[in-house]
């Protein structure tokens, strides 16, 4: 027994040197890396960010031996061989890098992301037509390749005299959204292009075109891929889009006594006796307005070019299809879009997206004589983004 104490005694004054070397070997390594990324470039100092965010778990967890594995294999001053690995060769992130068109980038494991946005949607053919919405996000990535977004989202209306949409000044609250997105092919050294795949399921309380108020229920699936087509000048995007959405009206639906929808005023309830006048306009039976059933079908293709390491000009075009009913089912209108697009790493957390798109061709089943599709669709879209990663 005295034997067995005595080795057990020994072989742990024997280990605490290393364990101590090994703890100040992942403080002093994490301290380089810091002093590596404050004058690196954006792409790199990205990826000596994460790097240092793995290291800094490991040491919180008091495993030195692994933090100082981390370090070894980073892109440090001190180990430039292997600077240029997969998540510094992939370039820079590309999400919101294309406007409406997204790029395949997703956080990385353990990382974090607000972000506040704004869009705009202007003009019908008709009236005045003004429509915005502002939303917050909240995302983070508990694996390699896949993040979890959620938000919510606040609408604004200024409608008048537009066919088909009642006249609308205000708005409120609009609804939640969840984003769920898994990168199948990272873009790098083992891949030219990145591949990824977009769930997007949302909780609405007002309609996206009218404003008007009820109940919602929209999914939005997305397919995103991107390649850099020149090395660190040019860049292309390619989106495949399907959306539906379900929404059902607040109110009721009344019925005259003919069997007839009511239209205007009602008089009162239907009596036994009443007149053949008196049947059209008073309400013989009420019950819930019908849900309305769309579906959206879509392209978009982007490109942008860097004009420095922190920012990006280019252009996007997109193509939509509008429909009645979840699959497709009776063509509506479709319209053309395109627009420029700007992209900016304000520092090494923060980003800037912005994009503005007009229709510039389409067709409404509605109105086949006119150029636009401007009963599905709005004249403009705007967009701009604002994001923290940590």
């Amino acid at each position: 027994m005295r034997l067995v104490v005595t080795a057990a005694v020994s072989l742990l004054l024997g280990a605490i040197p290393g364990y101590a070397d090994d703890r100040s070997d992942c403080v002093s390594g994490i301290g380089r890396h810091r002093a590596a990324a404050a004058g690196a470039a954006p792409a790199q100092r990205g990826y000596l960010q994460r790097r240092i965010g793995r290291a800094e778990r490991e040491l919180g967890e008091g495993q030195f031996r692994e933090c100082v594995s981390i370090l070894k294999t980073g892109a440090g001053p001190a180990d430039q061989s292997r600077g240029e690995d997969d998540d510094a060769e992939q370039g820079p992130e590309t999400e919101d890098m294309f406007g409406f068109t997204q790029g395949t980038s997703v956080l990385g494991k353990g990382r974090f992301e607000i972000s506040g946005t704004g869009e705009g949607a202007f003009g019908r053919r008709i009236g005045r037509y003004r429509a915005g919405a502002l939303g917050g996000t909240f995302a983070f990535a508990p694996l390699e390749g896949l993040s979890i977004e959620f938000g919510a989202t606040g609408d604004a209306f200024s409608i008048r005299h537009v066919p088909g949409l009642d006249n609308r000044s205000g708005g409120g609250f609009g609804g939640f959204s969840t984003e769920l997105k898994w990168q199948a092919i990272k873009r790098g050294p083992a891949s030219p292009f990145g591949l990824t795949f977009v769930l997007e399921p949302e909780v609405s309380f007002r309609d996206g075109d009218s404003g008007e108020r009820g109940r919602g229920v929209g999914l939005g699936a997305r397919i995103a891929l991107d390649a850099e087509l020149v090395p660190k000048t040019l860049f292309g995007a390619l989106n495949l889009v399907y959306e539906i959405e379900r929404f059902r009206p607040r109110g009721l639906s009344l019925v005259n006594g003919d069997g007839e929808p009511l239209e205007g005023v009602p008089s009162g309830p239907c009596l036994a006796d009443a007149d053949q006048d008196a049947l059209e306009t008073c309400v013989a039976a009420a019950g819930r307005r019908p849900a309305e059933r769309s579906s959206r079908l879509g392209v978009s293709g982007a490109l942008a070019f860097q004009v420095n390491p922190q920012m990006f000009v280019g252009g996007e075009v997109r193509y939509l299809r509008s429909y009645a009913g979840f699959g497709l089912n009776r063509f509506e209108g479709h319209a053309l879009f395109a627009g420029p697009t700007f992209y900016a790493q304000l520092s090494e957390n923060v980003s800037l997206s912005a994009a503005f798109s007009t229709q510039i061709a389409g067709k409404s089943k509605a109105t086949p004589g006119r150029t636009f599709d401007l009963d599905n669709f709005p004249r403009h879209q705007a967009k701009l983004k604002l994001s923290y990663e940590f």
